[in-house]
């Protein structure tokens, strides 16, 4: 597969998933079967010192999801207008670039001594006055009044219908009085001017609403009660989440708003686990309905589902560790006492590795504690091959491990961040650069040297091809680069205008794709290394915690942009909707 060229530049904002922690305490269960210790003398490893790489070509973006799904509108039954294909935002279109919301939506004034039932929009810097407002969408004008809210001056409102026939009303407030030309009756399309920002009392600004009701009156701006409740709408949460929804690909969506919630993974039966406030949930991936809920004791600090799929592990705050099976039942609870951040892998053949006060503990999947060793610090990131468990820790001095089911801890080589398993071979992406382990050696060799930065943000993903591709975010640049299977540089790019982060990078079939935290989902060519966006959330991150996504064998992508949804996205459906071919 092959994507042709563009021109438009990717601007991509993301968080790295990544698996840490750290304790202190002993656990308080079974007395210990055996105390094994690393099988391996240490020996010390050099560390190269990297030369960064050049600034590499910006990646292009191939962008077509807009444009397949606008619309000329066309009169038609109940919809002399048309109906709506997208909805923009009513200052700088479509996505509202240059302004912001000054004075949000459900705010109360003591000042009209009310709630606000609209957004309060204005240029991000600079005077508001006389910018030009737009309409959102195609639709038919029920109200214009150059001076409809009297001393705050102009009011147009304009129905909009679905193609399934409903209707939403959009309201455009404080505009300019001779800027209001449009009459009742008028049809107006998507991005077409309605009037300009006027002077009300206070500095100049746009009032703009989202109700279903009151077509040919103002309004009062703001209510004694919630506006919800009388059938207004929060604009912007409005126009995203319709967007959204009917963005090509997405199979469903599911509110998941609560601080703290994080998707945990697949289960077995293809459930995804997540936990919603202080709640296990199972989610259908089908269809998003509720499968199981079971409540957690404790903060939740951590959780891993168990290697076989069927169990599930959460640690909390304060040193509780509690088990589930599949279906969200309790299956059993030990308490590290004095433990406050118990840190948890999965454990090779089934079962949990805890991490408490530098000691390492083995759990199977009944709660039977395996083994101990002591002075190991904290696990940084980590990863299953087959039957041994691979990963560093975070400390002054890191160090890879590799560990397996009886407890065999073997100090592997001096070298920390995150390790990745290509083929038979073990890598390992850090700040500094690509590294491949060299058991013999007790080392890691420097391939891929990268501009010192912040791996911490970055991201590391085993290619379909057996290769490897790293979201590397540096002091200089923000790159993507594509590693082929025996070690060489098969491209990079880099990634214009991040400040923030780097995309996750996940696989399905013979692609890959990147998830952005601010609502992108985009597949990369292997060949050239151009990127194709297959769905545009546009949300931005809202809630505290990090994106994820969790990619089902169907060939859906169930992700949270922390903006307040899980979304199930169908990648092929998405891919040939935006013009693609398999």
């Amino acid at each position: 597969m092959r994507l042709p060229t563009a021109s438009k530049p990717l601007l991509v904002i993301a968080s790295l998933l990544l698996l840490g922690g750290c304790a202190q305490p002993t656990p308080q269960p079974a007395p210990p079967v055996g105390t094994p210790t690393a099988s391996a003398t240490p020996i010390p490893t050099s560390t190269p010192t990297p030369t960064a790489t050049p600034t590499a070509a910006p990646i292009t973006l191939l962008d077509t999801i807009r444009a397949i799904r606008l619309t000329t509108p066309a009169p038609q039954s109940g919809a002399p207008c048309g109906v709506v294909d997208l909805f923009d935002f009513p200052l700088g279109p479509p996505d509202g670039s240059g302004y912001s919301v000054r004075w949000v939506f459900g705010r109360y004034s003591g000042r009209y001594n009310g709630i606000h039932a609209g957004e309060d929009w204005g240029l991000l810097s600079g005077n508001s006055l006389g910018r030009p407002v737009y309409t959102i969408g195609h639709g038919t004008v029920t109200y214009a009044q150059p001076y409809g809210w009297g001393v705050d001056q102009g009011v147009v409102i304009v129905r909009h219908v679905f193609p399934d026939g409903s209707t939403i009303l959009s309201f455009y407030g404080h505009l300019d009085p001779p800027s209001v030309v449009l009459r009742p009756g008028d049809c107006v399309t998507r991005g077409q001017q309605v009037g300009a920002i006027g002077k009300p009392r206070g500095r100049p600004h746009l009032h703009f609403e989202v109700r279903d009701r009151m077509p040919d009156q103002p309004g009062p701006g703001y209510w004694s009660v919630d506006p919800r409740l009388a059938g207004w709408q929060i604009p912007t949460d409005y126009i995203w989440t319709y967007r959204i929804h009917t963005a090509p690909g997405v199979q469903w969506t599911r509110p998941f708003t609560a601080t703290g919630s994080t998707g945990i993974g697949l289960l077995s039966d293809g459930t995804l686990a997540a936990l919603d406030e202080q709640r296990l949930i199972g989610i259908d991936p089908l269809d998003g309905r509720l499968r199981w809920s079971r409540p957690v004791s404790g903060t939740i600090v951590q959780s891993v589902i168990d290697a076989s799929g069927s169990a599930l592990y959460a640690s909390s705050a304060g040193g509780s560790l509690q088990a589930f099976d599949a279906v969200g039942g309790p299956l059993w609870e030990l308490d590290f006492a004095s433990a406050l951040w118990p840190a948890l892998m999965p454990l090779p053949g089934g079962g949990v590795v805890v991490h408490t006060d530098r000691r390492l503990t083995g759990l199977s999947a009944s709660g039977e504690q395996l083994w101990q060793i002591d002075r190991v610090a904290p696990p940084d990131a980590w990863v299953l091959n087959g039957d041994e468990l691979i990963f560093t820790t975070d400390a002054e001095i890191p160090i890879l491990h590799t560990l397996d089911r009886a407890g065999h801890l073997v100090w592997a080589a001096r070298i920390g961040g995150q390790p990745a398993i290509a083929g038979d071979q073990v890598f390992v992406y850090n700040s500094t650069g690509l590294y491949r382990l060299d058991r013999a050696a007790f080392a890691a060799d420097l391939i891929v040297p990268l501009d010192p930065g912040f791996y911490a943000v970055g991201h590391i993903r085993v290619t379909p091809d057996g290769g490897l591709i790293i979201a590397h975010r540096g002091q200089s640049d923000q790159r993507l680069i594509w590693i082929n299977a025996d070690g060489t540089l098969r491209w990079d790019r880099s990634i214009p205008g991040l400040a923030l982060g780097t995309p996750q990078l996940f696989t399905y079939a013979d692609s890959v794709y990147g998830l952005t935290v601010d609502g992108d989902v985009m597949l990369l060519d292997p060949l050239t290394g151009d990127a194709q966006r297959l769905f545009d959330g546009g949300l931005g991150t809202r809630l505290e915690g990090e994106a994820w996504a969790f990619v089902t064998q169907a060939g859906e992508v169930l992700f949270d942009l922390r903006g307040g949804e899980i979304i199930a996205l169908d990648l092929p459906g998405a891919f040939q909707a935006a013009g693609g071919t398999p």
